[in-house]
């Protein structure tokens, strides 16, 4: 069976048998299949030709506004506030997020708000620590700030974690857009993504960093419709009443309905349906996770060196909250009346349960069930609109990655021109090999839109925040810094929270979902350390540059460049990671509740009727899956 998009619905597989689960086993008569009608996989398919002869047009038009590599990497620095708001919105509201959302929603209930606070306080502490000294240095990445302050090395190595992150990022993405073709329109996967994926590169590539800003200010205007008219219909016809006019509210009158259906939907200390315990640790976790991994995302960052000043680029971190802020909790109420319908019309009614994969079609299967068709595949156009952005945001930073910072390192004399010809080139090639790996995706990359998150908070991240905050950051401690947090970012998510025999982080079954509560902390540690071993930065015209990019206009030595930021950063780091592996009292009992209700059911099964070859070999696959739940 195929599934739409599997970025978040992972977390299921890891989950024990839910009360829900149980109940659906019990009661329901079918699985529910989703199969898109006629009319809504015609009009699915008129949206996507549309939009994809708007975008390319956008990119051509665009084309013609590149005359320099200012204008290429970085659209002349002339994006405004709201442009640039709407612009980072559907660069970070990815296709996954657009529907995927909808299914973490409807699997983990309470804990997802801890993801979305989680998403938007990235964005606030952005816009106070980081918008403003990245404009006023003025280049085109985060990486040629990593470069300017800690030397080429320390630069090579942040465009191979950029492109690492990217990666993860990317793939999922397109093997999205791959999906949506096939389960909407009945396209082959394969066909599907290579048609998606191009479209997304030939625009990117012929417009750089303008068509880029100006197709992605339409795909925020276009996620936001595709979301918002469908939501409005969906709760007014499950009863919400005039509330629904404003989605992000307009469930309010639907909550006792919901409090008899499922009561730990809002309690803030239980996730899949009461099953799962969420302590303090989780909160962090994801945190640090996701709030912090926003903060060090490099095709985010991008968007700043855009603006025309750093007033503009406050404006648009301003923006992009306000737009983020409002799609996101619009998809909570598309997640809320998505558990409702579940339980209330489909499992209640019509006897049918959902599976996991079917999850992340629940917004396409409301939109279906109560709106006319034209607006029943808007969803399908917004999808499409949030994959196609992330994508393009991803290869104008890998195109601008190598093609200016690489580039520009190896050729320090190149032309302006040449330049903007690597940058055609290496985005292109981006494109084109995101789209092999997609073809035939490994498993885990299942889980790489959270995992890029992980990554960005264990490198990035923090050599920033020091890197403009500390004067006595050097080369060797971001260095340091950033070997360390990449290494644990892709070992402790690998391996889920155990190295070397040693269980680093201690959560239960999504401890390696917010795996960055240790390999962040372990990166800001050793950038400290590090640093204040090798005698800190000492550099002059970097210190001076310190003081720049904050706005003074003198240089003083001492400003900052105290001892106490440094130190509290590390003894915080430092109890972070003694505290992600200590044993968590909750997860030690649900062990033990696990551990007791299958000792009688293995007590029934080793007294019954010896079991046949065919029987063993089911056992033997059952043990399996029951270990795979509990890991």
């Amino acid at each position: 069976m195929t599934a739409l998009l599997r970025l978040f619905v992972f977390v299921l597989a890891l989950l024990p048998v839910s009360a829900f689960a149980q109940e659906a086993a019990t009661e329901a008569t079918g699985i529910y299949r989703f199969e898109p009608t006629a009319s809504l996989s015609l009009l699915g398919i008129i949206y996507t030709i549309v939009m994809v002869v708007l975008f390319l047009y956008v990119g051509w038009l665009s084309k013609r506004r590149v005359a320099t590599s200012e204008d290429y990497f970085a659209a002349g620095r002339n994006v405004g506030g709201v442009s640039n708001g709407l612009a980072m919105t559907s660069n970070y509201m990815s296709l996954a997020t657009f529907l995927g959302f909808t299914a973490l929603l409807w699997s983990i209930q309470y804990f997802m708000m801890g993801i979305v606070f989680s998403f938007i306080g990235g964005f606030v502490m952005i816009s106070i620590a980081i918008a403003p000294c990245l404009r006023r240095w003025g280049k085109f990445t985060s990486m040629q700030f990593i470069g300017d302050r800690f030397g080429n090395f320390a630069k090579i190595i942040a465009v191979l974690c950029m492109i690492l992150l990217a990666q993860l990022y990317l793939i999922g993405q397109m093997k999205g857009v791959g999906n949506v073709f096939q389960v909407m329109f009945h396209w082959d996967y394969t066909t599907g993504l290579i048609v998606g994926g191009l479209v997304v590169t030939t625009y990117v590539t012929i417009g750089g960093m303008y068509g880029l800003s100006y197709n992605q200010t339409l795909q925020a205007i276009i996620m936001f419709i595709a979301l918002f008219i469908p939501a409005i219909i969906i709760l007014w016809e499950l009863g919400a009443g005039w509330t629904a006019i404003f989605p992000p509210f307009g469930y309010g009158s639907l909550v006792p309905q919901m409090m008899e259906a499922l009561p730990s939907y809002f309690d803030p200390f239980m996730t899949a349906n009461g099953e799962i315990p969420l302590t303090p640790k989780f909160y962090t976790g994801i945190m640090l996770s996701i709030a912090f991994g926003t903060m060090g995302l490099p095709h985010i960052a991008m968007r700043y060196f855009t603006a025309p000043s750093v007033r503009d680029a406050k404006m648009s971190t301003l923006w992009g909250i306000a737009f983020i802020g409002l799609v996101f909790f619009t998809a909570c109420a598309i997640g809320f009346a998505a558990k409702l319908y579940s339980i209330n019309v489909l499992l209640a009614e019509q006897g049918l349960a959902i599976e996991p994969a079917q999850a992340d079609l629940l917004v396409v299967v409301m939109s279906q069930a109560f709106t006319p068709s034209w607006i029943a595949a808007l969803p399908v156009a917004g999808a499409l609109a949030a994959g196609m952005s992330t994508i393009g945001g991803l290869l104008m930073v890998i195109g601008t990655g190598i093609g200016s910072d690489i580039y520009s390192t190896i050729v320090p004399n190149a032309k302006d021109r040449s330049r903007v010809h690597a940058g055609y080139f290496f985005t292109a090639a981006g494109g084109l090999v995101t789209i092999i790996l997609a073809l035939d995706p490994p498993s885990f990359l299942l889980t790489s839109v959270i995992w890029a998150f992980v990554v960005a908070s264990s490198t990035f991240t923090p050599v920033l925040i020091l890197g403009m905050w500390w004067k006595g950051a050097n080369k060797m401690g971001a260095i340091a810094g950033m070997v360390v947090g990449g290494f644990l970012s892709i070992a402790l998510w690998w391996t889920k929270g155990t190295l070397f025999g040693i269980e680093f982080i201690q959560l239960g079954p999504l401890g390696y979902l917010v795996t960055a509560i240790f390999s962040a902390p372990a990166a800001w540690f050793t950038m400290v350390v590090v640093s204040l071993l090798t005698g800190g930065e000492k550099d002059e015209k970097i210190l001076r540059e310190v003081d720049r990019i904050h706005g003074w206009k003198d240089y003083d030595p001492r400003r900052y460049n105290g001892k106490v930021f440094p130190l509290t950063v590390a003894a915080i780091s430092l109890a972070l990671m003694i505290w992600s592996a200590m044993p968590d009292p909750a997860f030690e009992a649900l062990e033990q509740a696990q551990a007791e209700q299958a000792a009688p059911a293995a007590s029934e099964e080793a007294n019954a009727a010896p079991a046949t070859d065919s029987d063993a070999d089911g056992s033997s696959e059952t043990a399996i899956a029951a270990n795979a739940t509990t890991e």
